[in-house]
This record gives structure tokens, sequence and C-alpha cells, in this order.
């Protein structure tokens, strides 16, 4: 599903079509429920069940005319991300456009945002419940080969019973870590706003790693659990554009303020913040199931199957999003980026970036079990060669030697793809 914009192109227009129509499809708009540098948010009703939704309005006048088709494809992604199956994220519910202006509809959650819960101030208890729910809506996310990259208050919603919902996936999260932080134009308070929770990689082109990895998010949420726990960020205050550079620098250096050890907030959650936090990401949780191992215990006793010599793959995030491939592994087999000089038996499509290397992985049968090893046997160099940006099994990063052994519903991260295992 691939939309192309064919009318609207300014958001004057945009915003004069709206004050002379009031329905889009089969929703009657009603008030603005926020707005950001990319999408505007109005709740509406459904004329024909009554029902309360949100629909979401992407402003594709906001980047520039070549940029605009790849934004439109990432807020398809966005949609498709909220059809994952989980009491944890916001559902979407159906897409479409407006005057060549697209929108997609999406469940109303009437208990506002945790901004405004942060603002009214919060117990323990109700702390926990929200951080609680959080990591299960990241786990539910990460285990389909999302990430989430723009994790903050705004972004968590609740519905009318109290449950927090994550939302707004897709979009600010891509976007938003490309542009500098002193942009003026627009609505900069609302990337202002990202960058206290973002993880120090993804501010800082020195340390930046081109794989995109669950602990991205394991560090917002880390930030956002501080400020729920505490009242206030953990790197110092954040008022106005005073207060970036020596947020940031704190941030990474891993500089945070103390944990009240106050008996109010368990240990257990104060040494789990402290490793959220950490700056290199190497040396946080790498996935959250790290995290709820550490919290709950480990009571997954979900038996996993060995993948076999068959098995399928299929694309979760990336430029052939949505694909599907049988795989029927004989010895080994090469995956890499799309290239005219080396021939994978596995090739995933990159053009937009170089992240995924030629030569990137390699799947090796050994008695009948499939293992993940990184890089490939370079026959002209007569060595093994790795890649470039390293591979990820369910966020871990795997060595060249002993390799990893695949299971079904893993999820394999090369460059800014991610790929499931059935």
């Amino acid at each position: 599903m691939i939309m192309k914009m064919t009318a609207i192109q300014s958001e004057t227009a945009f915003l004069d079509k709206l004050q002379q129509t009031t329905l889009a499809g089969d929703y009657q708009l009603d008030t603005v429920l926020g707005e950001g540098r990319f999408g505007i948010v109005y709740k509406a009703m459904n004329t024909n069940t009554g029902e309360d939704v949100a629909i979401k309005f992407l402003k594709v006048w906001s980047v520039p005319e070549h940029a605009r088709q790849n934004l439109i494809r990432r807020f398809e992604l966005e949609f498709e991300t909220g059809q994952i199956k989980s009491d944890f994220l916001i559902r979407s519910i159906e897409m479409n456009q407006l005057d060549g202006i697209p929108y997609f509809v999406m469940e109303y959650c009437d208990g506002g945002n945790l901004e405004r819960k942060l603002n009214k101030g919060l117990s323990t208890s109700e702390a926990l419940k929200i951080a609680e729910g959080m990591l299960s809506g990241l786990n539910d996310l990460h285990k389909n080969g999302k990430i989430h990259r723009d994790l903050k208050p705004e972004n968590v919603l609740f519905d009318s019973d109290g449950n927090p919902k994550l939302t707004d996936f897709g979009i600010s999260g891509h976007i938003n870590i490309q542009l500098t932080i002193v942009n003026q134009d627009d609505r900069p308070e609302q990337i202002f706003g990202s960058y206290a929770y973002m993880a120090p990689e993804q501010l800082s082109p020195s340390k930046r790693k081109n794989t995109l990895l669950p602990t991205i998010d394991i560090f917002s949420f880390g930030v956002v659990c501080f400020e729920l726990f505490t009242g206030h960020l953990p790197f110092g205050p954040w008022e106005n554009h005073d207060d970036i550079d020596p947020y940031i620098r704190r941030a990474a250096r891993g500089d945070h303020d103390e944990i009240p050890a106050s008996g109010s907030i368990p240990a257990i959650w104060i040494s789990v913040l402290k490793k959220c936090l950490v700056s290199d990401r190497e040396n946080r949780f790498q996935n959250i199931e790290e995290i709820t191992g550490q919290l709950f215990g480990n009571n997954n006793t979900k038996y996993q199957k060995p993948c076999g010599d068959s098995f399928s793959m299929l694309i979760l995030d990336g430029e052939e999003y949505g694909s599907r491939l049988q795989i029927h592994l004989q010895n080994f087999a090469g995956i890499g980026r799309s290239s005219t000089t080396i021939l994978n038996e596995i090739s995933v499509k990159e053009t937009i970036s170089n992240y995924i290397s030629r030569r990137h992985a390699t799947f090796e049968l050994i008695d009948g079990s499939v293992y993940l090893r990184d890089g490939q046997w370079n026959e002209i160099q007569q060595q093994w060669v790795t890649s470039k940006n390293g591979t990820y099994v369910n966020g871990i990063l795997i060595d060249s030697r002993e390799g990893h052994q695949l299971y079904c519903n893993d999820v394999i991260t090369v460059g800014n793809t991610s790929i499931k295992i059935y």
C-alpha cells in the first residue's frame, strides 16, 4: 500500500480543506487532540457505529518534496505497527486519504497522556503499574521487529481503565534523529522535547552505530521511569535551549542524579533503572526479557522450537517490509545487501543507506540445527570477513566464530532491517 499525494500541497490548503468539511470517510471530525511536526491528530466519531476514534493526518508538507514519498511510507509503517495484537499498543483501525493527504484511524484513549499525569503527581504503586505496562508494550513491539525510537511521556496514553498504551511509533523516531536541535522552523518544541529521552547514540554522530536495536528504547524507558519515580529528569533540568548541552553531556557519560533510596521505590527497580541509563549501549540491558527476568524472574517456560533446515523469514522493517522468504538450507547460505558483485543466497534490499554489508552474515546447518554467524568467507582474501555493523539476534550481538543457534520466532537485525524466523 503506497500512497501518493496528488492534491493538497501546503498546510494552508489543508487547513482550508478541513474548514470546508468535517468528514473524513465515515468519520465526523471533532476537536484537535494534538499536533507535532509531522502529524495532527483529531478526535472523531464513526458515523455508522458512534464509536469515538482518533485520526492522524500526515503533514506531508513538513519535509522537502523529494522526501515526501519516504515520509508517506513511514506513515504506512506506523499504521501497520498499530496492527500488532497487544493490550499495550494503540490499535490501528483503517487507513485512507483526504484529497491526497494520508490519514489513519486508531483507537481513542480518553485517559490523557503520561505527561499530564506526571504534572499531577503519581504514587509509587501507580508509577509501577505504568512502568510494567510500558515494558509490555515495548516487548510486543520488539518481538515483532519494531523499535519505537521516540518513547516519551506524550507517547504513553491511557484508556478509560487507566491502562497505559504506547503510541506514535514510526514517524517521529525515524525523522527527528536526523534534525538539529536548534532547528527553529515549524514547531521546534515538539522536537526539543524528544531529545531529553533519546539514547546518546541517537544524538552523537561519533557514537552512533548504524544498527537499530532495542537498546535505544531501553534507554528512553529508563529516562521515563526515572521521571515517573522521582518527578524529574535524570540528567538535569530541561526547560529551555540553554539546558540542552549540559543535559546531553551528562547523558553521554551516564551521569544521572541519584535515585533516592527512600524505601518507596523498590530496590530492584533502582538497580534496573541504573542499568537502563548506562551510556554505552553494549553495557545496557540488551532486550526487554533481560529486564523482566531481573524484575520478575525468568518464568518463560514456553518451549522454543529449534530452527530446522527449512524455515521462513519475514522482513518486519526496512525497505522490503512484509516480504517473506522460504529457505531450504543444505549446508550454508550467505545473507547481505543486494549487490551486482556479490551473489548472496539471501539478499536484502538497501538503497537509502549502506548499513548492511554485502557479506553480512552466514547461515550454517550443523547436525540438523541452524546457526547464524556474523560475516562470510571471502574466497579472494582467503579469510573470514566480518560485517561492518554487526549481526544481532533478539538484540544480542553474535560473534563470527561459534555463531548463534536459531529458534523459531527469533528476530535477526542487520542494519535497520529486522527479520523474523518461523
